[in-house]
C-alpha cells in the first residue's frame, strides 16, 4: 500500500507498506549474494532468482514477491486471472493498459537497460508505464541507476532502483560520481574514506538518494535534475524529450504552487510549471475592456515585482497620471515570457530567480515576441515600451514608443519621458473608474486560476482592502480574498457556491460527516482538471460541504485510497 507524502512534478516520495513494515520511497534495493553483501545503511535488499526478496537492514525478511510477466496489450486483455500472492509484475513494451486494475503493487520495467540505448524509446516506455499503472503502483527500473541519473529517473517516475549497475561499474574499477565516472586508478583520493571502489559507489548512490528525497520534500527536485543531466548527452536528451513531447503528462502531476527556485538553464524554459504559466496566459488571459494603453516594462530581481525599487518608481509615475486605470502593465521576463501586473503574485511569477546578463537567446526572444504579439492583438490604442535594451526585439513585432531611448529604465530622463507619454495616451481614451478597475483586476486573476468561466466569481462584486490584501464581496458577503502569502484567490463557502454553479474544481465525497481534512479514501469523484494546490469545492450529495486546497491532483483523488486529498479551510456547519 502506497502513501504519497511529497510531490515534485511527476516524482513523488512517500511510504510503501507491505505486511507490518513500511519503507521510504524512492529507495534502492541493494543486491545481496554470496559475493556482495548489502551495506549497513541499506533499507531494502534484493536477491536474484525468480523471486524478489525484500529484507531490512537487520537481515529480517519483510516479504518475498513473485515476478510475473505482463505481455503486450492484446495478450493482457486475454488474461482472466492473476495468481494469488504475486506482488511484482515484469512489463516489457509500452502497450500495456489499465495495469492499475491489477492487484500487484510493483511493476518492473523489464527491458530498462536495453531501452537506455534510445532516449526517446525509454521516455515513451516510462510515460506509458506510469499512465497504465496509475499513481497507486510502484515502478522499478532494474540495472539502470547511477548516482548521476538517480535524480532524473526519480523525476521520470521511478520509485525503486537496485545496485546492480553500481556493482558492475565497481568490477570495471570505475568510481561513480554525480558528475559521471572516473577510473579508480586516476582518482585514488576518492578511496581514502571509502576503502574500496564498491563501497564508494554504493555510498555515492545512497548520498544522492538522500539529496533527492530532500529536494522532493522541499519541492525543488526539478532544479537538481537540471544540474545533473549535463553529466551525459543521454540524460540531456531524455529530459528534453520528456519536456517537449510529454508536457501534458508532466503538467497534470505538477502542483500549481511551489517554493522559490532558480531558473539557470535553457531547460528551465520548459519546466512544466513555467510552461503552464505561459500557456495559461495565451489561453486564459485578456485585458479588461477599459484597458486601452499597453505598457511594457522589465522584470526585477526582487519578487514579487511590486516590492522592488524599480517597480515602485514605475508605480509613482502611474499614480501621477489621471486615468492611469486605463493602463495595462505587462512585465517581460524569462522564462515566463510576459506577466500581466495582476498575475505577479501567482506561482511561479513571484518565485523564480534568473541570472541577469542582458543577453537573450533565440528561444527566449521568440517566446516573448509571441506573448507580446498576443497581448497586442486585443487592440490597444497605444503601446509604450519602457524596456531599455529589450525594446529592440519587441519593436520587431509591434509598433511602440520607446521611452528609454538607450538610457536606463530608472534614469530620471527615462521616467520623465514615460510620464509624458502616459499622460498623452491616457488623456485620449475614456476614463476608467478605479472601483471597476479593482474588480476587473481580480476577475483577471479568477480567469487565470479557474479558467475563463471563473470570471463569474467577480460578477456583481465590490473589492475592499489595500493591495496585495484584497477581499471581494457580493451584497456584503465575502466570496474570497487575495493575499501575497497564498499568491492566488482563496474562497469562502459562498465563493465555493459560485464555482459549483460553474462546475469548476468539484470534489464529490461520500455520505459522511466531514470532521477535518478530506482523505482520498472518502472521495467518490473529482474534477480531472484539479492540480495539487488548487482551490476546490467539496460536494456531499447536492450541497457544498466545504472548500479548501487540493493536496493531490484530481486523478490521484480518484485512484489513490490513502493520503490527504483536500486541506479543508471552511466546512458547512450542521446542527
Amino acid at each position: 500500500m502506497l502513501d504519497i507524502v511529497d510531490r515534485s512534478g511527476p516524482a513523488r516520495s512517500g511510504r510503501w507498506s507491505f505486511g507490518q513494515t513500511k519503507v521510504d520511497l524512492p529507495n534502492i534495493m541493494f543486491v545481496e549474494s554470496q559475493v556482495h553483501r548489502p551495506p549497513s545503511y541499506a533499507e531494502l535488499t534484493v536477491t536474484s532468482g525468480e523471486r524478489i526478496s525484500l529484507r531490512g537492514s537487520g537481515g529480517e525478511e519483510h516479504g518475498s514477491f513473485e515476478q510475473r510477466m505482463v505481455k503486450p496489450v492484446d495478450a493482457f486483455r486475454e488474461a482472466t486471472s492473476v495468481e494469488e500472492g504475486a506482488h511484482v509484475v515484469v512489463v516489457r513494451g509500452k502497450n500495456c493498459e489499465r495495469l492499475w486494475e491489477r492487484q500487484e503493487e510493483v511493476f518492473v520495467l523489464g527491458n530498462a537497460f536495453e531501452l537506455r540505448r534510445d532516449a526517446r524509446t525509454f521516455v515513451e516506455n516510462m510515460v506509458a508505464l506510469r499512465k497504465a499503472a496509475g499513481p497507486s503502483k510502484l515502478i522499478y527500473a532494474p540495472g539502470l541507476m547511477e548516482p548521476s541519473n538517480l535524480a532524473l529517473l526519480t523525476y521520470l517516475g521511478v520509485d525503486l532502483f537496485d545496485s546492480s549497475l553500481l556493482l558492475y561499474q565497481a568490477a570495471r574499477e570505475r568510481l561513480l560520481l554525480t558528475e559521471g565516472s572516473v577510473k579508480a586508478v586516476d582518482a585514488g583520493w576518492l578511496l581514502e574514506s571509502a576503502g574500496t571502489v564498491e563501497a564508494h559507489n554504493l555510498r555515492s548512490a545512497w548520498s544522492e538518494l538522500m539529496l533527492v528525497r530532500h529536494m522532493l520534500r522541499v519541492g525543488r527536485l526539478r532544479e537538481l535534475v537540471e544540474t545533473r543531466v549535463t553529466a551525459s548527452p543521454w540524460m540531456v536528451a531524455v529530459l528534453r524529450l520528456f519536456d517537449l513531447e510529454h508536457y501534458e503528462h508532466q503538467e497534470r502531476l505538477t502542483p500549481v504552487v511551489g517554493p522559490r527556485f532558480y531558473s539557470n538553464s535553457k531547460a528551465s524554459l520548459f519546466r512544466p510549471d513555467v510552461w503552464r504559466f505561459r500557456r495559461r496566459i495565451m489561453e486564459r488571459w485578456e485585458p479588461a475592456p477599459h484597458k486601452k494603453v499597453l505598457l511594457l516594462i522589465p522584470c526585477s530581481a526582487k519578487k514579487p515585482y511590486y516590492t522592488s525599487k524599480s517597480h515602485r518608481m514605475f508605480e509613482e509615475v502611474l499614480l501621477s497620471i489621471p486615468n492611469s486605470c486605463a493602463v495595462q502593465e505587462l512585465i517581460l521576463t524569462s522564462p515566463l515570457g510576459a506577466v500581466p501586473r495582476e498575475l505577479e503574485l501567482f506561482y511561479p511569477a513571484s518565485q523564480y530567480d534568473i541570472p541577469v546578463t542582458g543577453n537573450w537567446d533565440h528561444e527566449e526572444v521568440c517566446m516573448i515576441q509571441e506573448l507580446v504579439r498576443r497581448a497586442a492583438s486585443f487592440g490597444f490604442h497605444r503601446t509604450i515600451s519602457h524596456l531599455g535594451s529589450e525594446s529592440g526585439f519587441v519593436s520587431e513585432v509591434l509598433d511602440c514608443v520607446d521611452t528609454t531611448q538607450g538610457q536606463g529604465t530608472t534614469a530620471p530622463e527615462s521616467l520623465e519621458r514615460l510620464r509624458k507619454e502616459l499622460m498623452e495616451a491616457c488623456a485620449s481614451v475614456d476614463k476608467a473608474p478605479r472601483a471597476q478597475d479593482r474588480v476587473e483586476f481580480l476577475r483577471s486573476q479568477a480567469r487565470y486560476q479557474f479558467g475563463k468561466e471563473g470570471g463569474a466569481l467577480l460578477d456583481g462584486c465590490t473589492v475592499v482592502g489595500k493591495y496585495p490584501y484584497l477581499k471581494f464581496l457580493r451584497d456584503g458577503v465575502q466570496l474570497g480574498m487575495l493575499t501575497p502569502e497564498r499568491g492566488m484567490l482563496s474562497l469562502t463557502m459562498e465563493g465555493g457556491e459560485v464555482l459549483r454553479e460553474q462546475d469548476i474544481n468539484i470534489v464529490r465525497m461520500g455520505d459522511f460527516d466531514l470532521g477535518g481534512n478530506l482523505f482520498a479514501v472518502g472521495i467518490n469523484d473529482a474534477d480531472e482538471r484539479i492540480r495539487s494546490g488548487d482551490e476546490v469545492v467539496i460536494m456531499r450529495g447536492g450541497e457544498v460541504e466545504g472548500v479548501g486546497v487540493a493536496a493531490m491532483s484530481g486523478e490521484e483523488m480518484v485512484r489513490l485510497k490513502r493520503g490527504e486529498a483536500v486541506r479543508v479551510r471552511h466546512k458547512r456547519k450542521r446542527k
